[in-house]
Protein backbone atom coordinates (compact mmCIF):
# COMPACT_ATOMS: atom_id res chain seq x y z
CA UNK A 1 0.00 0.00 0.00
CA UNK A 2 2.91 2.37 0.72
CA UNK A 3 4.05 1.88 -2.87
CA UNK A 4 0.66 3.14 -4.10
CA UNK A 5 0.85 6.48 -2.30
CA UNK A 6 4.55 6.89 -3.11
CA UNK A 7 3.98 6.39 -6.84
CA UNK A 8 5.06 9.54 -8.68
CA UNK A 9 6.60 11.08 -5.55
CA UNK A 10 9.94 11.82 -7.26
CA UNK A 11 8.08 13.59 -10.06
CA UNK A 12 6.02 15.63 -7.60
CA UNK A 13 9.11 16.72 -5.66
CA UNK A 14 10.88 17.72 -8.88
CA UNK A 15 7.91 19.81 -10.03
CA UNK A 16 7.77 21.61 -6.65
CA UNK A 17 11.51 22.27 -6.65
CA UNK A 18 11.58 23.39 -10.30
CA UNK A 19 8.66 25.81 -9.91
CA UNK A 20 9.96 27.18 -6.61
CA UNK A 21 13.37 27.94 -8.15
CA UNK A 22 12.12 29.29 -11.50
CA UNK A 23 8.91 31.20 -10.76
CA UNK A 24 8.75 31.24 -6.96
CA UNK A 25 10.40 34.66 -6.81
CA UNK A 26 7.83 36.05 -9.25
CA UNK A 27 4.90 34.77 -7.17
CA UNK A 28 6.46 36.33 -4.06
CA UNK A 29 6.75 39.69 -5.86
CA UNK A 30 3.28 39.58 -7.41
CA UNK A 31 1.62 38.62 -4.12
CA UNK A 32 3.85 40.97 -2.09
CA UNK A 33 4.55 38.07 0.27
CA UNK A 34 6.87 38.05 3.27
CA UNK A 35 7.34 34.52 4.60
CA UNK A 36 9.58 33.56 7.50
CA UNK A 37 11.74 30.52 6.72
CA UNK A 38 11.54 27.71 9.25
CA UNK A 39 13.39 24.39 9.12
CA UNK A 40 10.87 21.64 9.94
CA UNK A 41 12.61 19.12 12.18
CA UNK A 42 10.13 16.24 12.25
CA UNK A 43 9.42 13.62 9.60
CA UNK A 44 6.69 13.02 8.59
CA UNK A 45 4.53 15.98 9.58
CA UNK A 46 1.03 17.17 8.94
CA UNK A 47 1.09 20.92 8.26
CA UNK A 48 -2.13 22.78 9.06
CA UNK A 49 -2.71 26.40 8.02
CA UNK A 50 -5.47 28.99 8.00
CA UNK A 51 -6.81 29.78 4.53
CA UNK A 52 -7.43 33.09 2.76
CA UNK A 53 -6.42 32.85 -0.90
CA UNK A 54 -5.91 30.50 -3.84
CA UNK A 55 -2.15 31.12 -3.55
CA UNK A 56 -1.75 29.95 0.06
CA UNK A 57 -0.36 26.53 -0.87
CA UNK A 58 2.23 28.01 -3.25
CA UNK A 59 3.31 30.64 -0.75
CA UNK A 60 3.75 28.06 2.00
CA UNK A 61 5.92 25.85 -0.23
CA UNK A 62 8.04 28.83 -1.27
CA UNK A 63 8.55 30.00 2.32
CA UNK A 64 9.30 26.58 3.82
CA UNK A 65 11.27 25.28 0.80
CA UNK A 66 9.75 21.84 1.22
CA UNK A 67 7.51 19.38 -0.62
CA UNK A 68 4.10 18.44 0.77
CA UNK A 69 1.17 16.50 -0.60
CA UNK A 70 -1.63 19.02 -0.33
CA UNK A 71 -5.24 18.24 0.37
CA UNK A 72 -7.33 20.27 -2.07
CA UNK A 73 -10.73 20.57 -3.65
CA UNK A 74 -11.61 17.75 -6.05
CA UNK A 75 -12.94 20.48 -8.39
CA UNK A 76 -9.34 21.37 -9.20
CA UNK A 77 -8.77 17.89 -10.65
CA UNK A 78 -11.68 17.91 -13.10
CA UNK A 79 -11.09 18.15 -16.85
CA UNK A 80 -7.84 17.74 -18.83
CA UNK A 81 -6.03 20.57 -17.00
CA UNK A 82 -7.12 19.16 -13.63
CA UNK A 83 -5.80 15.71 -14.54
CA UNK A 84 -2.46 17.30 -15.46
CA UNK A 85 -2.37 19.12 -12.10
CA UNK A 86 -3.01 15.81 -10.32
CA UNK A 87 -0.25 14.10 -12.31
CA UNK A 88 2.28 16.83 -11.53
CA UNK A 89 1.43 17.49 -7.87
CA UNK A 90 -0.15 14.34 -6.38
CA UNK A 91 -2.95 16.41 -4.83
CA UNK A 92 -5.12 14.53 -2.29
CA UNK A 93 -8.71 15.30 -3.40
CA UNK A 94 -11.45 16.46 -1.07
CA UNK A 95 -14.96 16.65 -2.52
CA UNK A 96 -16.91 19.80 -1.59
CA UNK A 97 -20.16 18.86 0.10
CA UNK A 98 -19.10 15.19 0.26
CA UNK A 99 -18.08 12.84 3.08
CA UNK A 100 -14.43 13.15 4.16
CA UNK A 101 -13.77 9.47 4.98
CA UNK A 102 -11.80 8.68 1.80
CA UNK A 103 -9.76 11.87 2.15
CA UNK A 104 -8.82 11.14 5.77
CA UNK A 105 -7.83 7.60 4.81
CA UNK A 106 -5.51 8.94 2.08
CA UNK A 107 -3.97 11.47 4.47
CA UNK A 108 -3.22 8.75 7.01
CA UNK A 109 -1.77 6.41 4.36
CA UNK A 110 0.56 9.11 3.07
CA UNK A 111 1.74 10.10 6.54
CA UNK A 112 2.34 6.50 7.57
CA UNK A 113 4.33 6.06 4.36
CA UNK A 114 6.64 8.89 5.49
CA UNK A 115 5.20 11.58 3.18
CA UNK A 116 4.58 15.07 4.55
CA UNK A 117 1.01 16.31 4.05
CA UNK A 118 -0.40 19.85 4.21
CA UNK A 119 -4.00 20.95 4.44
CA UNK A 120 -6.28 23.85 5.30
CA UNK A 121 -8.56 22.32 7.95
CA UNK A 122 -11.22 25.03 7.63
CA UNK A 123 -11.93 23.50 4.22
CA UNK A 124 -12.81 26.99 2.98
CA UNK A 125 -11.19 30.35 2.57
CA UNK A 126 -12.31 32.81 5.22
CA UNK A 127 -15.44 34.79 4.42
CA UNK A 128 -15.15 37.52 7.06
CA UNK A 129 -11.46 37.62 8.06
CA UNK A 130 -11.59 35.21 10.99
CA UNK A 131 -10.57 31.56 11.00
CA UNK A 132 -13.59 29.39 10.24
CA UNK A 133 -14.89 26.18 11.75
CA UNK A 134 -12.34 23.36 12.10
CA UNK A 135 -13.72 19.86 12.43
CA UNK A 136 -12.68 17.81 15.44
CA UNK A 137 -12.00 15.05 12.91
CA UNK A 138 -8.75 16.81 12.05
CA UNK A 139 -7.35 16.15 15.53
CA UNK A 140 -8.29 12.46 15.30
CA UNK A 141 -5.76 12.01 12.48
CA UNK A 142 -2.95 12.04 15.04
CA UNK A 143 -4.36 8.91 16.68
CA UNK A 144 -4.24 7.10 13.33
CA UNK A 145 -1.06 8.47 11.79
CA UNK A 146 2.47 8.38 13.17
CA UNK A 147 3.45 11.97 12.55
CA UNK A 148 4.21 15.37 14.01
CA UNK A 149 2.28 18.61 13.56
CA UNK A 150 3.30 22.01 12.19
CA UNK A 151 0.88 24.94 12.43
CA UNK A 152 1.22 27.77 9.91
CA UNK A 153 -0.39 31.20 10.02
CA UNK A 154 -1.16 33.69 7.22
CA UNK A 155 -1.94 37.34 7.94
CA UNK A 156 -3.02 39.95 5.39
CA UNK A 157 -4.29 37.43 2.87
CA UNK A 158 -7.94 38.05 3.62
CA UNK A 159 -7.82 41.80 2.99
CA UNK A 160 -5.60 41.26 -0.06
CA UNK A 161 -8.25 39.01 -1.65
CA UNK A 162 -11.58 38.97 0.21
CA UNK A 163 -13.53 35.89 -0.79
CA UNK A 164 -16.66 37.93 -1.51
CA UNK A 165 -14.96 40.58 -3.65
CA UNK A 166 -15.21 41.10 -7.41
CA UNK A 167 -12.01 43.16 -7.79
CA UNK A 168 -8.33 42.72 -6.96
CA UNK A 169 -6.33 44.54 -4.29
CA UNK A 170 -2.69 45.39 -3.75
CA UNK A 171 -1.08 44.92 -0.33
CA UNK A 172 1.21 42.74 1.76
CA UNK A 173 0.74 39.13 2.90
CA UNK A 174 2.71 37.59 5.77
CA UNK A 175 3.33 33.94 6.67
CA UNK A 176 5.06 32.15 9.53
CA UNK A 177 5.20 28.86 11.41
CA UNK A 178 3.38 29.17 14.73
CA UNK A 179 4.55 25.93 16.37
CA UNK A 180 5.96 22.49 15.67
CA UNK A 181 4.86 19.51 17.80
CA UNK A 182 6.59 16.13 17.82
CA UNK A 183 4.86 12.82 17.37
CA UNK A 184 5.64 12.00 21.01
CA UNK A 185 4.02 15.22 22.23
CA UNK A 186 0.84 14.54 20.28
CA UNK A 187 0.62 10.90 21.40
CA UNK A 188 0.70 12.01 25.02
CA UNK A 189 -2.35 14.23 24.53
CA UNK A 190 -6.03 13.42 24.09
CA UNK A 191 -7.93 14.19 20.88
CA UNK A 192 -9.57 17.15 22.61
CA UNK A 193 -6.19 18.53 23.69
CA UNK A 194 -4.79 18.16 20.17
CA UNK A 195 -7.89 19.88 18.82
CA UNK A 196 -7.45 22.79 21.22
CA UNK A 197 -3.86 23.22 20.00
CA UNK A 198 -4.96 23.36 16.36
CA UNK A 199 -7.76 25.86 16.98
CA UNK A 200 -5.56 28.08 19.16
CA UNK A 201 -2.62 28.19 16.75
CA UNK A 202 -4.71 28.80 13.62
CA UNK A 203 -7.07 31.38 15.09
CA UNK A 204 -6.60 34.54 13.03
CA UNK A 205 -8.46 37.86 13.11
CA UNK A 206 -7.73 40.11 10.15
CA UNK A 207 -8.90 43.20 12.01
CA UNK A 208 -6.98 42.54 15.19
CA UNK A 209 -3.92 42.39 12.94
CA UNK A 210 -5.03 45.60 11.17
CA UNK A 211 -5.57 47.43 14.45
CA UNK A 212 -1.92 46.71 15.29
CA UNK A 213 -0.22 47.05 11.89
CA UNK A 214 -2.52 49.23 9.72
CA UNK A 215 -1.60 47.77 6.31
CA UNK A 216 -3.14 49.39 3.22
CA UNK A 217 -4.91 47.27 0.56
CA UNK A 218 -5.66 49.49 -2.42
CA UNK A 219 -7.68 48.91 -5.56
CA UNK A 220 -10.77 49.90 -7.51
CA UNK A 221 -14.40 49.22 -6.56
CA UNK A 222 -13.38 47.85 -3.17
CA UNK A 223 -16.95 47.25 -1.95
CA UNK A 224 -18.31 45.45 -5.01
CA UNK A 225 -19.51 41.97 -4.13
CA UNK A 226 -19.77 42.63 -0.40
CA UNK A 227 -23.42 41.53 -0.50
CA UNK A 228 -22.03 38.01 -1.04
CA UNK A 229 -21.08 38.20 2.65
CA UNK A 230 -23.44 40.82 4.12
CA UNK A 231 -26.71 39.04 3.41
CA UNK A 232 -28.60 40.52 6.39
CA UNK A 233 -28.94 44.22 7.22
CA UNK A 234 -28.47 45.05 10.93
CA UNK A 235 -30.73 48.09 10.61
CA UNK A 236 -33.89 46.67 8.97
CA UNK A 237 -32.97 43.02 9.67
CA UNK A 238 -34.03 41.86 6.20
CA UNK A 239 -32.34 39.42 3.84
CA UNK A 240 -30.90 40.28 0.41
CA UNK A 241 -31.39 44.06 0.60
CA UNK A 242 -27.76 45.20 0.41
CA UNK A 243 -26.20 46.38 -2.88
CA UNK A 244 -22.72 47.61 -3.76
CA UNK A 245 -21.08 49.89 -6.30
CA UNK A 246 -17.55 51.21 -6.32
CA UNK A 247 -16.35 51.68 -2.74
CA UNK A 248 -19.89 52.12 -1.45
CA UNK A 249 -22.73 49.86 -0.35
CA UNK A 250 -26.27 50.54 0.77
CA UNK A 251 -29.48 48.85 1.91
CA UNK A 252 -32.99 49.40 0.57
CA UNK A 253 -33.87 50.74 4.04
CA UNK A 254 -31.54 53.73 3.64
CA UNK A 255 -28.42 52.46 5.39
CA UNK A 256 -25.26 53.60 3.60
CA UNK A 257 -21.62 52.67 4.04
CA UNK A 258 -18.17 52.67 2.46
CA UNK A 259 -15.35 50.11 2.42
CA UNK A 260 -11.90 51.68 2.84
CA UNK A 261 -8.38 50.62 1.88
CA UNK A 262 -7.76 49.20 5.36
CA UNK A 263 -10.78 46.91 5.12
CA UNK A 264 -13.04 48.81 7.52
CA UNK A 265 -16.75 49.57 7.01
CA UNK A 266 -17.67 53.21 7.56
CA UNK A 267 -21.10 54.80 7.99
CA UNK A 268 -23.13 56.69 10.56
CA UNK A 269 -25.72 53.91 10.94
CA UNK A 270 -23.21 51.04 11.16
CA UNK A 271 -20.54 52.25 13.60
CA UNK A 272 -21.19 49.14 15.70
CA UNK A 273 -20.40 46.93 12.70
CA UNK A 274 -17.27 48.60 11.34
CA UNK A 275 -15.65 45.43 9.99
CA UNK A 276 -16.81 42.25 8.29
CA UNK A 277 -16.15 40.03 11.34
CA UNK A 278 -18.43 42.15 13.54
CA UNK A 279 -21.12 42.23 10.84
CA UNK A 280 -21.00 38.48 10.32
CA UNK A 281 -21.11 37.94 14.09
CA UNK A 282 -24.35 39.95 14.08
CA UNK A 283 -25.74 37.77 11.29
CA UNK A 284 -24.95 34.57 13.16
CA UNK A 285 -26.43 35.89 16.42
CA UNK A 286 -29.58 36.97 14.59
CA UNK A 287 -30.00 33.52 13.02
CA UNK A 288 -29.59 31.85 16.41
CA UNK A 289 -32.08 34.21 18.07
CA UNK A 290 -34.66 33.80 15.27
CA UNK A 291 -34.16 30.09 14.64
CA UNK A 292 -37.72 29.11 15.58
CA UNK A 293 -39.31 31.95 13.62
CA UNK A 294 -37.36 30.96 10.51
CA UNK A 295 -38.28 27.30 10.93
CA UNK A 296 -41.96 28.24 11.12
CA UNK A 297 -41.91 30.21 7.87
CA UNK A 298 -42.85 27.46 5.40
CA UNK A 299 -45.57 29.22 3.38
CA UNK A 300 -43.45 31.90 1.72
CA UNK A 301 -39.69 32.31 1.21
CA UNK A 302 -37.73 34.63 3.49
CA UNK A 303 -34.81 34.85 1.04
CA UNK A 304 -34.07 34.11 -2.60
CA UNK A 305 -31.38 34.32 -5.28
CA UNK A 306 -31.85 34.46 -9.05
CA UNK A 307 -29.92 33.44 -12.19
CA UNK A 308 -28.52 30.21 -10.73
CA UNK A 309 -27.48 27.10 -12.63
CA UNK A 310 -28.14 23.70 -11.05
CA UNK A 311 -25.91 20.70 -11.73
CA UNK A 312 -25.86 17.13 -10.51
CA UNK A 313 -22.38 15.74 -9.79
CA UNK A 314 -22.06 12.28 -11.33
CA UNK A 315 -18.68 10.50 -11.17
CA UNK A 316 -17.11 13.88 -10.23
CA UNK A 317 -18.44 15.47 -13.44
CA UNK A 318 -21.07 18.24 -13.60
CA UNK A 319 -24.28 17.44 -15.46
CA UNK A 320 -26.55 20.45 -16.02
CA UNK A 321 -30.11 19.98 -14.74
CA UNK A 322 -31.33 23.46 -15.68
CA UNK A 323 -30.01 27.02 -16.01
CA UNK A 324 -31.37 30.41 -14.94
CA UNK A 325 -33.19 29.19 -11.85
CA UNK A 326 -34.35 31.00 -8.72
CA UNK A 327 -33.49 29.58 -5.30
CA UNK A 328 -36.19 30.21 -2.69
CA UNK A 329 -35.39 29.61 0.97
CA UNK A 330 -38.09 28.44 3.37
CA UNK A 331 -37.92 27.31 6.98
CA UNK A 332 -38.01 23.64 6.01
CA UNK A 333 -36.69 23.49 2.46
CA UNK A 334 -34.74 25.03 -0.42
CA UNK A 335 -36.74 25.19 -3.66
CA UNK A 336 -35.31 25.72 -7.16
CA UNK A 337 -37.83 27.23 -9.58
CA UNK A 338 -37.87 28.36 -13.20
CA UNK A 339 -40.36 30.30 -15.29
CA UNK A 340 -42.15 26.94 -15.71
CA UNK A 341 -42.51 26.33 -11.95
CA UNK A 342 -40.74 24.18 -9.37
CA UNK A 343 -37.81 22.13 -10.64
CA UNK A 344 -36.55 20.47 -7.46
CA UNK A 345 -36.93 20.85 -3.69
CA UNK A 346 -34.33 20.00 -1.04
CA UNK A 347 -35.42 19.58 2.58
CA UNK A 348 -32.79 21.12 4.85
CA UNK A 349 -32.83 18.01 7.08
CA UNK A 350 -32.07 15.77 4.08
CA UNK A 351 -28.89 17.70 3.21
CA UNK A 352 -26.10 15.76 4.91
CA UNK A 353 -23.15 17.78 3.58
CA UNK A 354 -22.86 21.32 2.29
CA UNK A 355 -19.67 22.89 0.98
CA UNK A 356 -18.59 26.09 -0.78
CA UNK A 357 -16.18 26.63 -3.68
CA UNK A 358 -14.71 30.09 -4.15
CA UNK A 359 -17.61 32.57 -4.08
CA UNK A 360 -19.81 31.07 -6.78
CA UNK A 361 -20.31 27.32 -6.20
CA UNK A 362 -22.46 25.69 -3.51
CA UNK A 363 -22.17 21.90 -3.18
CA UNK A 364 -24.74 19.71 -1.44
CA UNK A 365 -25.19 16.02 -0.71
CA UNK A 366 -28.92 15.33 -0.43
CA UNK A 367 -30.50 11.85 -0.21
CA UNK A 368 -27.23 10.34 -1.40
CA UNK A 369 -26.95 12.54 -4.53
CA UNK A 370 -24.56 15.46 -5.03
CA UNK A 371 -25.55 18.81 -6.53
CA UNK A 372 -23.97 22.16 -7.32
CA UNK A 373 -25.67 25.55 -7.40
CA UNK A 374 -23.57 27.95 -9.45
CA UNK A 375 -23.58 31.60 -10.53
CA UNK A 376 -20.44 32.91 -12.28
CA UNK A 377 -20.46 36.36 -10.65
CA UNK A 378 -20.97 34.88 -7.18
CA UNK A 379 -23.73 34.84 -4.57
CA UNK A 380 -24.09 34.61 -0.79
CA UNK A 381 -22.91 31.03 -0.26
CA UNK A 382 -22.28 31.73 3.42
CA UNK A 383 -26.00 32.51 3.84
CA UNK A 384 -26.93 29.00 2.70
CA UNK A 385 -24.28 27.38 4.89
CA UNK A 386 -25.34 29.34 7.98
CA UNK A 387 -29.06 28.73 7.43
CA UNK A 388 -28.51 25.02 6.82
CA UNK A 389 -26.71 24.67 10.12
CA UNK A 390 -29.23 26.79 12.05
CA UNK A 391 -32.33 25.16 10.56
CA UNK A 392 -31.00 21.65 11.25
CA UNK A 393 -29.98 22.52 14.84
CA UNK A 394 -26.24 22.31 14.19
CA UNK A 395 -23.70 24.58 15.86
CA UNK A 396 -22.96 27.81 14.05
CA UNK A 397 -19.52 29.07 15.03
Amino acid sequence: MNNDVRRGLTRHKFVYHFLRITVGWLIVVLRNFTGEYYHIKGKPVLVLANHNSDFDALLMVIALKKHFKFVGSANILSGPIGKLIGFLTGLIPRGKGAAADDTVELIVKNLNAGIDVAMFPEGNKSWDGSTGFISRRTAEIFKQAKCGLVTYRFDGGYLRSPRWARTKRRGRIFGRVVNEYTRQQLESLSVDENYDIIVRDLQADAYQYQDEHRVSYTGDALAEGIENLLYLCPICQKFDTIHSQGNEFHCDCGMKGTYDEYGYLNGEMIEEYNNTIKWNDFQKRWLRDHRNELKAQTDKPFSQDERLNLFEIIDNERVLIEANLTAQLYGDRLVMTSSHGEIVSFNWKDITKLGMFRNNGLYMTCNGNRYEMYRPEGFALIKYFSLWRILTDKNLI
